[in-house]
């Protein structure tokens, strides 16, 4: 089986190199290439394809949020993981609009890190707690609080309300979604805002009266 071919744009050397020794002792890693600068960054993607590209785009003198921006333009494909620290709501937002597929924090662990590369890699999008909070908190804070237009849930948030009300747990409605445990928590803390409520047993009443399950 082919192993993952990674791109790593980190101006701190030792750093790249850190992550690059624990991701290879995890195995399933087959190339790491280490981008130093914007010039670099832009050379080996020309010149050879990857699988995912890890950048920092605060990395200052050495990579921008432009750089994090016209990398999407031009490669709008190209699977892109953010490990940087969160200078403002604005600007992850700014870089989550261009499609990024994953955006973790410099506190996130190692095994976390681990699961948003091959996650992605597989075709989900991965965003640690922080950076969620940054996205509810901008798709809900401009609600009119006079609107009664009703909730609308997607076909997927139905779909994982009725096994939640059902009572299966974030691994097993994983494995019957194919997602992983942390997609299945995005959602599930995606519709709890959505609706307004804050636990399961509220969430299985809503099931109930929807006619999602039956009592």
């Amino acid at each position: 089986m082919k192993g993952i071919s990674i791109l790593h744009a980190n101006a701190n050397v030792l750093m790249a190199n850190g992550l690059n020794t624990i991701l290879e002792k995890g195995g399933g890693i087959d190339r790491i290439q280490i981008a130093k600068n914007e010039e670099e960054l832009f050379d080996f993607i020309a010149t050879k394809s990857y699988d995912l590209i890890v950048i920092d785009p605060l990395a200052k003198e050495h990579f921008s949020i432009e750089t994090t921006l016209t990398l999407k333009e031009k490669f709008p494909n190209q699977k892109t993981l953010i490990i940087s620290d969160l200078e403002s709501p604005q600007k992850v937002l700014k870089i989550l609009e261009k499609g990024v597929q994953g955006y973790l924090t410099r506190q996130c662990d190692v095994a976390e890190i681990t699961h948003a590369i091959f996650a992605i890699v597989k075709g989900e999008k991965f965003y640690c707690n922080k950076v969620i909070d940054i996205i509810l908190n901008k798709q809900f804070s401009n609600e009119d609080e006079d609107n009664c237009e009703p909730t609308v849930l997607s076909a997927r948030e139905n779909e994982i309300t009725t096994l939640v009300a059902s009572g299966f747990t974030n691994k097993e409605i994983g494995g019957k979604l194919h997602l992983s445990h942390h997609t299945v928590h995005t959602h599930r803390r995606n519709i709890l805002k959505k609706l307004g409520i804050k636990s399961t047993s509220e969430l299985t009443v809503y099931a109930m009266n929807v006619g999602l399950i039956t009592a």
